[in-house]
């Protein structure tokens, strides 16, 4: 059977079917022509040699299967691919990103695309489950060597590495290490991009930043003042970016590392762990603690870097905690790559250089990886470049780039301020700088509406700025830059800062964007959103003049009044498939009730009317004839489920799965049983689960889908 970490990666695919979020690759430029049936010869070579490329997996509804194949059952045949010169970069992406089938097929498949013009780019796309980006230096010698010389390759075959288990000291060092940790921003995600998702669909995107000069500089100097690695150094800063932006003084970044056994470091095959490393931020002390922290806890955590991620999440899940899709310890990522293969070398007799080849996805909100590399200049200094990483769904190529740009300042400040507490350093860039004064030059809006608006200054004389600011502020006073949301105050000459309540974030181009009332936020399964953003997105939709929505008895309630009098057959279900679409799960409303108009009270929606009204349907509802058979069953037979898996005879129909301790693998197999023993007949996929994790809800999502 396949281990706990493959059969994760294969949960982690079942949410996006049919894509290839786990494939990485081997690829290169060659200034020649490499022959298909060469590269078929050599690629079959190294696979017949390596047993871990020669492992295959099977898929059931249920679990994975593995098995080795013969090193003789093992033939590749490459094809050649004739393109146009500038579609060579797409047509390497294309084929990198086309998913495999779990079947029992190898896992490895290559191709030599032959542009116009002369040369060609070799590719080899490998499955996670057999490879991670660590082997890419031990396969590319492998490859290069049968290419070369294919009758002299050495053809022993090397068996696959083993990871021991990991022991139970180590599984508890990390239960001490992560107990109580809740996350930053209550679980919600940081004050900064979008919410999370509970329909991910993992795209990816990748930007790169070559740090300053001035930057560069100040990290040589604190490795020698403070006596800490270049990594140690790289880390604290980037946990100081993400707390800034609201993962909170206490969070944990995720690092990468090869668990390759002692003797085998240079194997190939999946062999990396995610330490889920705890950083505890202080605000009044200075940059120094936070260095000797993050020093001990690096190091600590590498001495028991034989537990998995995912088996640490199970042995921290809070209770209490919502459901999600992903290892929510570690939605954000510090990568620290010395070295490589960005060299130049020579493959099949001709010059060669590695390609970087995105598969368009990324399973972490956010990674940074650092890649100290080559001077840009012969005599030059050593220039240290960043690859972000970062989901579509949660961050813009935009906002990415200004939290590089910040990354770039903090480091700057901190060579002059190195001994100021860390809750007094900006992390503003120059743009944020730019951006905000920009917005203060011809005064402050005389009125801030309550839905989510754009605000310009323009209603004080150019001058009169200056008596009052406009500043966007995070829970503890300190002002936020561009893109980050928090409560918009004003700032009088005296010193007098007045709140507003308005949730607000500066834009770029120096206006304001109002995100709704504070006092209109809600946390459901642990998401935070505002009713606001809801009503907003209800809004957008054509067929809708008004909405409001209000939360009674810990259920959200949306009213809609419908664009040109009478609804149109259909409405309710295109408002929630939309409010899917652009907010998290959480953020569907339980009910949404069609109205003729909104009720007002000065111009504005009567909330408290709604909100009255919304319990009286409640408890009409209650008192009203019995819900359909079929709904009431399903959701009993339901909570029987959550019970067995579970183990929990405490399970209601309000009971989250996930956050009453169930996780991926034990979900595939209650939807299985659910196919099994209900008269179910529509397809449940592990993604609906999430986004429906309560019996109450699963069955209502079953309801509507059998429609």
């Amino acid at each position: 059977m396949a281990t706990r970490k493959e059969t994760d990666l294969w949960l982690l695919e079942r949410l996006v079917p049919g894509a290839g979020v786990n494939n990485l690759s081997v690829t290169f430029d060659v200034d020649g022509a490499i022959e298909p049936v060469a590269l078929s010869r050599a690629l079959t070579l190294v696979v017949r040699k390596q047993e871990i490329l020669r492992t295959v997996f099977r898929a059931t509804e249920s679990e994975l299967a593995k098995s080795v194949l013969a090193p003789e059952a093992v033939e590749l045949s490459v094809p050649g691919v004739p393109v146009a010169a500038g579609d060579v970069g797409a047509a390497v992406q294309e084929f990198v990103a086309a998913p495999f089938t779990l079947d029992g097929s190898l896992l490895v498949r290559g191709a030599v695309f032959l542009p116009e013009g002369g040369g060609c780019t070799v590719s080899v796309a490998l499955h996670h489950l057999v490879f991670d980006a660590m082997s890419t230096v031990s396969f590319l010698g492998e490859l290069l060597s049968a290419l070369a010389d294919p009758d002299g390759y050495d053809t022993t075959p090397v068996a696959a590495a083993v990871e021991p288990e990991p022991s139970a000291e180590s599984v508890e060092f990390w239960r001490e290490q992560l107990r109580g940790f809740r996350g930053g921003a209550e679980g919600g995600g940081l004050w900064f991009g979008n919410p999370p998702s509970d329909t991910p669909d993992l795209a990816g995107e990748s930007t790169w930043y070559t740090l300053s000069r001035p930057a560069r500089d100040v990290v040589r100097r604190l490795c020698r003042e403070l006596r800490a690695p270049e990594a140690v150094i790289l880390l604290a800063a980037y946990c100081l970016l993400l707390a800034r932006h609201g993962a909170g003084q206490d969070l944990v970044v995720g690092s990468p590392v090869s668990v390759r056994p002692a003797g085998h470091e240079s194997a190939i095959g999946y062999h990396v762990n995610v330490l889920p490393l705890r950083v505890r931020i202080d605000s009044a002390k200075p940059f120094k603690r936070l260095v000797n922290r993050v020093r001990s806890v690096f190091l600590e955590g590498i001495g028991h870097n034989g537990v998995p991620a995912e088996r640490v999440l199970d042995e921290v899940r809070d209770a209490g905690a919502g459901a999600s899709w992903r290892n929510s310890l570690c939605t954000h990522l510090f990568n620290y790559v010395p070295g490589g293969t960005s060299g130049d070398f020579q493959a099949g007799g001709f010059p060669a250089r590695m390609r970087e080849v995105e598969n368009g996805f990324s399973k972490f909100d956010l990674e940074f990886f650092f890649m100290p590399g080559t001077a840009a200049e012969p005599g030059g200094e050593e220039e240290l470049r960043i690859r972000a990483v970062f989901r579509t769904q949660v961050f813009s190529a935009t906002e990415v780039g200004l939290l590089l740009a910040r990354y770039d300042a903090l480091l700057v400040r901190l060579g002059e301020e190195l001994a100021a507490p860390v809750g007094e350093l900006s992390v503003w860039s120059d743009a944020d700088r730019a951006a905000v004064a920009g917005g203060h030059r011809h005064g402050l809006p005389s009125a801030l509406p309550c839905s989510p608006a754009v605000a310009r200054f323009s209603s004080y004389a150019p001058g009169e700025w200056s008596a009052v600011r406009a500043l966007v502020a995070a829970p503890d006073g300190g002002e936020l830059p561009v893109r980050v949301r928090g409560e918009l105050c004003l700032a009088e000459a005296d010193g007098t800062v007045r709140r507003t309540g308005e949730l607000a974030r500066w834009l770029p181009d120096g206006r304001l964007e109002l995100l709704g009332r504070l006092d209109r936020q809600v946390t459901v399964q642990g998401v935070t959103f505002g009713l606001d953003e809801v009503d907003a997105v209800l809004l957008a939709h054509a067929e809708v003049a008004g909405a409001a929505s209000v939360s009674a008895g810990g259920r959200v309630v949306s009213f809609v009044a419908p664009a040109g009098g009478a609804p149109a057959q259909g409405l309710t279900e295109r408002l929630l498939k939309q409010i899917r679409v652009s907010l998290p799960g959480a953020a569907e409303p339980d009910r949404v009730v069609v109205v003729d108009a909104l009720p007002s009270v000065g111009g504005r929606p009567d909330l408290e009317g709604l909100r009255l009204r919304a319990e009286a349907l409640d408890r009409q509802d209650a008192s009203s004839a019995e819900p359909a058979v079929d709904t009431e069953e399903l959701t009993e037979q339901l909570v029987a489920l959550w019970r067995e898996f579970l183990k929990r005879e405490d399970m209601k129909a309000g009971s989250g799965f996930f956050a009453s301790g169930g996780h991926s693998l034990l979900g595939v197999q209650l939807l299985q049983r659910i196919k099994r023993t209900t008269d179910v007949k529509v397809r449940i996929r592990l993604a609906d689960l999430f986004a429906h994790p309560t019996p109450r809800a699963l069955a209502g999502f079953i309801a509507e889908k059998s429609e």
